[in-house]
């Protein structure tokens, strides 16, 4: 799938209004998102909220759950392998030190923020073999385990130089109907996002959406459509600046 040459100009006009700004140097930090699929519907749904206007990074757009690597996230990647086609997705093109436990650690940061984010706990049958650390406390009080496994990786990309914060984001699919208790409304522990709701794929156009998530969900929803939405040996699309220019490769 080539992306459309509208959303390309659309993530050009953005960059260059982020280079206008001059606020170049920021540091890369890894990032995961997780993307909730209602597949249960007759279009397609996709779990999201509006992150507010006191937020420096996406003001006022409606985005996916989702944040920065921690170092629990990391922690908790140290005992819990991936699958090889999640870390073949995961693990190309990236820097020499990049491990099976950095890309481990971005599955459970994407855990993670969806629950602060939604209040969903993306889990498994059965308490955690081991301590949990405080950010996944709520884990060990409902007797369930993390459940990285779950999670197909299908994109990434990173924020052009010149934005105020600048993230190598993974985005993670999942269906709702692998979420226990999931349904209309949501109650998140954090007042980080606003309106956390269902968008359905015909009323996108009708809320604030950066080009950049436009784009992946145009390659999510072409993947819906052809089945292979949760099939992680199908190769992913990476957005990037190359030589002044957004770049679209698969890895």
């Amino acid at each position: 799938m080539t992306i459309g040459a509208s959303l390309l100009e659309g993530l050009e006009a953005e960059r260059r209004e982020v280079v206008a700004r001059g606020d170049e140097g920021a540091r890369v930090h890894d990032a995961a998102t997780l993307i909730i699929v209602d597949e249960r519907a007759d279009l397609p749904r996709f779990l999201m909220g509006m992150r507010g206007a006191r937020h420096v990074f996406m003001a006022n757009r409606f985005v996916f759950p989702g944040g920065r690597v921690d170092a629990c996230d990391r922690d908790l990647a140290a005992g819990t392998p991936l699958s090889r086609p999640v870390l073949e997705r995961l693990t190309g093109c990236v820097s020499a030190d990049f491990t099976a436990v950095h890309a481990g650690a971005l599955a459970f940061a994407a855990i993670r923020e969806t629950y602060e984010e939604t209040g969903l706990l993306i889990a498994g049958d059965g308490p955690p073999a081991g301590p949990m650390p405080p950010a996944f406390a709520i884990f060990a009080e409902r007797g369930v385990t993390p459940a990285a496994e779950a999670l197909v990786p299908v994109a990434r990309a990173i924020t052009p130089d010149g934005a105020p914060r600048r993230f190598d984001t993974r985005f993670f699919v999942i269906g709702a109907s692998s979420i226990a208790g999931i349904g209309e409304s949501f109650d998140p522990p954090t007042d980080e996002l606003e309106r956390v709701g269902w968008i359905s794929a015909d009323a996108l156009d009708d809320h604030s959406i950066a080009p950049i998530t436009r784009a992946v969900l145009g390659d999510v929803m072409a993947r819906i459509a052809d089945g292979s939405w949760q099939d992680a040996t199908v190769k992913m699309p990476f957005y990037r600046v190359v030589d002044g220019r957004f770049q679209r490769d698969l890895v």
